[in-house]
């Protein structure tokens, strides 16, 4: 392959939309991820679909792998840069291509992020429900098979994407799924590219479930003398069928971070959950009453309520924000984040494993949980020129994973694998991966399409 003849087909294609500038391919280079960057050979930034295709076409005609790049927030090494590749940034798509209210769906290109499409709403009485902690790409979330806090009542990605345009390694657009309730129209690709993390093809256009805003909207912290009641409290909350929103757990690690940053105010050091309830006045009231009583039996504190939208918008950019919160703790280090996910009844017995495992190592590493749905992380704060701390962090984190999969959950609940979680796929889906890899070579039979992320070929 002649470089300097493949970068003329895309200027030629894209003018100053294709960068070979060292600064902007610096900026390119990685997501939010423990690992150092790596510059692609440029940059393109399409516009259109059309336009994608015809630069998959002339990255698949030369075999020059591609990286698709929406916001950069993803954590595990997903959009690492291929230094004999390029990267395909879609920030320039970010259009909402239409919003159809009585139906409750709509299509929008791939970088929108989630805050632009819930401001888009606001005022239509829908919303988009899944939050995770960035501002994340439509597009991204896609192809991360991304949730968030809201999971427990609204479900993941999984649940709200109804439909796709790709375009795919060899530069075909097709477009999957319907706008109906239900369809038994052969196999579900649209299931099979979210979560894909852009090794099948590039995505262009997502089409979406959205949700009524309810009439009632109610949240609440609570605090507990101990970690361990907390998460039971959770637990006998999901177990016990009350309709929450969500429900989200801050260790008190994490709370005495979360309260400086964000400025958080009459709230205690103490294991915490963070409560939401979504309905009709009166269905709120009902499972409020059956929560505190819960609650009450694990010796939780008064509810805290938010008494205007302002206070409960703080209380949910708190929790958001955990991620930069402990960032900010040491200028220039970096985040080992975990993601595990257990069946609800085997929460409380992996939470407190991990917490045990926590002191047993001598780590600084606050635990957040989406607990209404098994899900939790830490968030571990490194030296990035320190090996030491790599290697115990991974020791830690491998004693997680093991106990996981004891417990029959799973190695990543929302964050995928990315890079960093090959070697954990293997240990979850050993049998499964002669099926993805088959997969992999039918659509990508040159393998151009985010090589060596997910698992290798080889």
């Amino acid at each position: 392959m002649n470089t300097n003849i493949f970068q003329d087909e895309l200027k030629s294609l894209l003018a100053d939309r294709f960068s070979v500038t060292e600064a902007i391919r610096a900026n390119y280079a990685r997501g939010e991820d423990i690992f150092d960057p790596v510059l692609p050979l440029g940059i393109a930034f399409p516009e259109t679909t059309e336009e994608v295709s015809k630069i998959v076409k002339i990255c698949y005609e030369n075999s020059i792998p591609i990286i698709p790049f929406g916001t950069g927030t993803s954590l595990e090494g997903h959009v690492l840069g291929n230094e004999n590749g390029i990267t395909i940034s879609l920030e320039r798509m970010n259009k909402i291509l239409e919003v159809n209210n009585e139906d409750f769906d709509c299509r929008v290109e791939a970088c929108v992020t989630r805050k632009q499409l819930n401001e888009h709403l606001k005022d239509q009485g829908l919303f988009f429900p899944i939050d995770p902690g960035a501002d994340a790409s439509i597009g991204g979330m896609t192809a991360t098979s991304a949730s968030g806090t809201m999971a427990v009542k609204y479900g993941t990605m999984k649940t709200m994407v109804i439909g796709l345009t790709v375009v795919l390694p060899n530069g075909d657009i097709v477009r999957t799924g319907t706008r109906t309730k239900k369809t038994s129209a052969g196999y579900n690709l649209t299931g099979l590219l979210i979560g894909s993390e852009g090794t099948l093809g590039v995505i262009t256009e997502v089409h979406l479930r959205l949700a009524p805003i309810a009439e009632s909207i109610m949240s609440a912290v609570c605090h507990y003398p101990d970690l361990e009641s907390t998460v039971t409290t959770a637990q006998e909350i999901i177990q016990t069928g009350i309709p929450v929103a969500r429900i989200e757990l801050l260790n008190a690690d994490q709370m005495e971070i979360s309260i400086k940053y964000s400025k958080l105010e009459n709230m205690e050091i103490k294991p915490t959950l963070f409560f939401e309830f979504h309905g009709s006045e009166t269905s709120n009231k009902e499972s409020i009453e059956l929560v505190k009583e819960i609650s009450n039996n694990n010796n939780g504190s008064a509810f805290k309520w938010a008494k205007t939208t302002e206070e409960r918008n703080k209380i949910w950019k708190a929790r958001h924000e955990v991620y930069y919160s402990v960032k900010s703790l040491h200028p220039n280090s970096r985040i080992y984040t975990t993601d595990v996910c257990v069946p609800i009844s085997r929460l409380a017995e992996c939470i407190m494993f991990a917490e045990r495992e926590i002191k047993n190592y001598g780590l600084q590493a606050p635990i957040i949980g989406h607990v209404g749905d098994g899900n939790f992380h830490h968030t571990i704060v490194y030296n990035p020129n320190d090996k030491d701390d790599y290697k115990i962090i991974r020791e830690f984190s491998n004693n997680l994973i093991q106990k996981t999969l004891e417990l029959e959950g799973t190695i990543t609940g929302e964050h995928g694998i990315g890079i960093n979680k090959k070697e954990y796929l293997i240990k979850q889906h050993k049998d499964n991966l002669p099926v993805m890899r088959m997969i992999k070579k039918s659509l990508d039979p040159k393998n151009i399409m985010n090589p060596g992320k997910i698992f290798d070929l080889d």
